[in-house]
C-alpha cells in the first residue's frame, strides 16, 4: 500500500504547484485588470474572466489539499466525546464513504463533461473553449479520490496491524 502514500504524496506535489501558479496568476489578473480600467481607461474583456476561472480551479484543488492534509471540515466536537475505538471506526468508515461520493462525483463530471454540448461551449470573453475550466471538477475530484484512498488504506493497515 505504500505506492498509493507515493502517488497521493506526487498528487499532492503537483496540487501545490497548480494552486501556486493558478493563485500567482489569479492575482496578476485582477491588478491588470484594475490599472486598465481606471488607469489607463482601456479595459480587458478577458481578464475578469481567466481570474474567475483560475478561482475554480484553485477551489477544487485546495478541496483535495484539505483531504490530503487532514483539514476538511469535521464534526470533531462529537469525535473526542466517544470511545477510541469506536472513533477510529468511524474515520475509517468516514474514509471509505467519502472515497466511494468522490468516484461517484468523479464519474458523474467525467459523463457531463463529454457531453457534446459542454464540449462546443466557448467561453463568453475569452472564446477559449469551457472545456478548460470545467476540468477543475473531474481533476479535483479525481485528487480526492486518491487522498481518501490513502488515508482509508491508511487506516485499514493500522486496524490489521493492531488486531494482530
Amino acid at each position: 500500500m505504500k505506492w498509493i502514500r507515493k502517488l497521493s504524496d506526487a498528487a499532492y506535489a503537483v496540487e501545490r504547484a497548480l494552486v501556486f501558479i493558478l493563485f500567482s496568476l489569479m492575482v496578476i489578473l485582477i491588478i491588470l485588470g484594475v490599472v486598465f480600467r481606471y488607469f489607463l481607461h482601456s479595459p480587458l474583456s478577458w481578464s475578469d474572466e481567466f481570474a474567475l476561472y483560475a478561482l475554480v480551479w484553485i477551489t477544487f484543488i485546495g478541496g483535495s489539499m484539505s483531504i490530503k492534509t487532514k483539514k476538511a471540515a469535521a464534526v470533531s466536537f462529537v469525535m473526542e466525546r466517544i470511545p477510541s475505538l469506536v472513533s477510529k471506526w468511524l474515520v475509517g468508515i468516514g474514509s471509505f464513504l467519502t472515497l466511494l461520493f468522490s468516484l461517484f462525483l468523479l464519474y458523474t463530471s467525467i459523463k457531463w463533461i463529454t457531453n457534446p454540448i459542454v464540449l462546443l461551449q466557448k467561453s463568453p470573453a475569452g472564446g477559449f473553449p469551457m472545456l478548460i475550466p470545467y476540468l477543475a471538477i473531474p481533476l479535483g475530484f479525481l485528487f480526492i479520490s486518491l487522498h481518501a484512498l490513502d488515508i482509508f488504506a491508511s487506516k485499514f493497515n493500522k486496524a490489521l496491524e493492531e488486531s494482530e
